[in-house]
């Protein structure tokens, strides 16, 4: 199970998804080779910390002019519990909003580890809470990187895919999320349609939208080429909107930018650059 991830239900369907080529009868062997490495992208992930720059932004929706904006800028780190290895959390140090430093705000990687043990939980839950009180309402996410385990492993085969240019386009025909296999049809893992790129026999983009309460959410992720030395995918560049089902007009839109990724260590090194070049 995926948790945290604000809103969630059945995903309507994406436009054009039924031009697609006609359904495999089994996962295609780029959907397979990438089931095969979600695992390792997670794994790796837990020995990286990057910056994050979050960017929430609200919009009138009477003219789609922004009303309001705020900037987060973070410390960031994806990592497995303790006590439950299987279940992996992300963990978000709030260091400024909107360029003010946040008090406290600097941590070290005895922090991070920290916050992996059990006898942790209730300062998970105030990093995770202190994240959303300084958003604008709507605008915080929390696990969103989590969705790739919709497509570990043997998941990809409750999928049906098609091929559409550089994209395969997924629906889930089977599996967790499906209301008459007795799942809770609201399950973050409950994904009906929604569309990948691989290049280079790598992730590079996830695509996905769903309907929930009356509001339409649709969420972009891009990710990096590998590079050394982790050699996988990392997540460069999300952008997650919501509307209202009954129009066209923005009502909120998150951006998350990340870069200076480093080892996780006493010491760490720069491997990439920051957001922005900062």
């Amino acid at each position: 199970m995926i948790r945290g991830i604000p809103r969630s239900g059945s995903f309507v369907v994406v436009a054009g998804l039924l031009l697609a080529g006609p359904a495999s009868a089994q996962s295609p062997e780029p959907i397979r080779e990438l089931s095969r490495q979600v695992s390792r992208i997670l794994a790796q992930m837990q020995n990286l910390v990057a910056r994050e720059r979050m960017t929430q932004i609200v919009y009138d929706t009477s003219s789609e002019r922004v009303i309001r904006r705020r900037v987060l800028s973070s410390d960031y780190q994806i990592a497995p519990l303790d006590a439950e290895p299987d279940a992996l959390w992300e963990f978000r140090f709030v260091r400024e909003v909107d360029g003010r430093a946040v008090p406290g705000a600097e941590r070290g990687p005895e922090d991070f580890l920290r916050l992996r043990s059990r006898a942790s939980l209730e300062e998970r839950m105030r990093v995770t809470e202190l994240g959303r009180s300084r958003s604008l309402p709507g605008c915080y996410w929390h696990n969103l990187t989590l969705v790739l385990r919709a497509f570990e492993g043997g998941n990809v085969d409750q999928f049906e895919w098609r091929r559409r240019g550089p994209a395969w386009l997924f629906e889930q025909v089977r599996g967790p999320g499906i209301p008459d296999n007795g799942f809770d049809p609201r399950s973050p893992r409950h994904y009906p349609h929604g569309s990948l790129e691989i290049a280079d026999g790598s992730l590079r983009r996830v695509d996905f939208e769903w309907t929930s309460g009356g509001l339409v959410t649709s969420v972009a992720m891009d990710f990096t080429p590998p590079e050394d030395p982790d050699r996988i995918p990392k997540p460069l560049k999300y952008v997650a909107r919501t509307r209202q089902a009954s129009g066209p007009r923005p009502l909120s839109q998150t951006t998350f930018e990340y870069g200076d990724y480093r080892r996780f260590g006493v010491s760490t090194e720069t491997a990439t650059a920051p957001p922005g070049g900062r």
